[in-house]
């Protein structure tokens, strides 16, 4: 479920209207349910011109001005800002927007990973770091447009289908620059964190295991939550290096989902999102820890207490799992089995005809499955053992 739709929801619920501002509603019909049929009143106005925004608020007072998208989270923050409104710092905002900031402030925070940015105009033949490496966007998400690259043939394909595609699906227009970045092979992780104004700090709320398809492609196939680094020590260690690297982009009052890897038992940054965690990572936590971060996020914007956990917290350990294509052509129908096994929480797959070519980025899935166990492998297991049973006509 759209995280927008679900905090409009969550804001109603505590008694405020909620007005819904898009450039354009139409990108919304997707969803279910669509935001523009939860909120109180919308408007048209284009979310990534700033000074529209700011034109559009003088007329209104609204008590807090809230982002969810990695698109507007700069924005929402500016007029905050400008209202004294509660807001991340707008510095932090794009310090982790623009990932070779990040890369630059980072560097001696745990185990520094070498990058090189690159003009997508004049990008050169050959990768400034050798190979293998790893070229994305500097400014986007979703895993779209990331390649690891093993060859001068790969890299300048990699950065010609970037510069071929300057508008991404969400209609923002990308900096005419790549990023290039050492290859750091190994398990991918994800920490997410709220921030507290009780204690004027990031609370931590777990770590995430990802599950990643094949290289070169940086496809997200999966998470597990909450993944353990073997001893409670070994979690708050690594979680202070995770804080460490909030603090040296100066990201704070805000969300973040912060990937990274291990290297010889150092934590290897990849990126910072000062956002939610994206996909079912709200659900997993929900089902294991109780606490909704969606939730969460709308309190800190509101300036409420944070709230304690929610209600029928199971424990144990959740995953989602994506269904992927097994190969390319047109997909006439997906149809999973008609009873929900036990272990399976929910699941969700696509309908109608869909042209796949491969599995690129993340809009190339299927649809996923939740599932539940008390062990952690167990998790995963059931929702692979639901996923082999669904049913994928090709024409």
């Amino acid at each position: 479920m759209d995280y927008g739709s679900e905090g409009m929801r969550l804001t109603k619920e505590k008694g405020y209207r909620v007005h819904f501002v898009a450039r354009d509603p139409s990108e919304y019909e997707k969803f279910s349910p669509n935001p523009v049929s939860i909120a109180d009143a919308h408007s048209v106005v284009d979310t990534y011109d700033l000074v529209k925004l700011m034109h559009f608020f003088t007329d209104h007072a609204p008590d807090a001005v809230i982002a969810f998208d990695d698109y507007r989270l700069v924005q929402a923050a500016v007029i905050a800002e400008r209202l004294g409104l509660p807001h991340a710092p707008v510095d932090g905002l794009l310090n982790c927007h623009f990932k070779d900031r990040s890369r630059n402030l980072t560097k001696g925070v745990g185990r520094s990973v070498a990058a090189a940015r690159v003009p997508l105009d004049e990008p050169g033949d050959t990768s400034p770091l050798g190979y293998p490496c790893v070229v994305k966007p500097v400014d986007d998400s979703g895993s779209t447009g990331v390649r690891v690259c093993s060859s001068d043939d790969e890299y300048r394909g990699a950065l010609r289908t970037i510069a071929a595609h300057p508008v991404n699906l969400r209609g923002y227009r990308r900096a005419r620059y790549a990023l290039v970045e050492e290859f750091i092979d190994g398990p991918e992780f994800t920490a997410e964190l709220i921030w507290d104004d009780r204690t004027d700090g990031w609370r931590f709320l777990g770590f995430t295991k990802k599950l990643m398809a094949e290289l070169p492609f940086r496809v997200e196939l999966g998470a597990m939550f909450p993944y353990h680094f073997g001893t409670a020590e070994e979690d708050a260690r690594i979680a202070r290096v995770v804080v460490d690297w909030l603090a040296a982009v100066g990201h704070r009052r805000g969300a973040a989902h912060v990937e990274f890897k291990i290297v010889d038992g150092v934590p290897a940054l990849i990126e910072i999102n000062p956002r939610l965690g994206g996909d079912q990572i709200r659900e997993l936590m929900r089902l294991t820890i109780g606490h909704d971060a969606v939730d969460l996020y709308t309190r800190l914007h509101l300036g409420l207490p944070a709230g304690e956990s929610a209600g029928g917290a199971r424990g144990g350990y959740a995953a989602s799992l994506y269904l992927t294509p097994r190969r390319t052509g047109l997909i006439k129908s997906v149809t999973p089995p008609s009873i929900l096994p036990a272990g399976i929480v929910r699941s969700t797959f696509t309908s109608g005809p869909m042209q796949i070519n491969g599995v690129v980025d993340n809009g190339d899935r299927l649809g996923h499955a939740i599932s539940w166990a008390d062990e952690f492998d167990t998790s995963l297991a059931v929702a692979e053992e639901y996923l082999s049973r669904v049913e994928v006509k090709y024409a």
